[in-house]
């Protein structure tokens, strides 16, 4: 991936994907009840950013997240190696 990751490059990446205005996707946003991701989609939206950033996020990590500042920070933390 040639350009840096950022907070901003997630949220284009996932909005994209689920279809939505990157400004809906707010750290506050809860992904089950605001945006109605069953457990499909919100594997779908965790493999699609993985393909993205070349990362893993597991199924437990996955299973603890339920906002999308949440899942932001899971991506960004697994692309700086934390």
């Amino acid at each position: 991936m040639s350009q840096p990751v950022t907070a901003d490059t997630v949220r284009a990446d996932a909005a994209r994907h689920l279809g939505i205005g990157p400004e809906r996707l707010t750290a506050d946003l809860l992904l089950a009840e605001d945006l109605n991701l069953d457990s499909l989609a919100g594997m779908e939206l965790s493999m699609s950013l993985e393909e993205r950033y070349s990362i893993s996020i597991t199924d437990d990590e996955l299973e603890l997240v339920t906002t999308y500042g949440e899942l932001e920070q899971l991506v960004l933390g697994k692309v700086s190696g934390r």
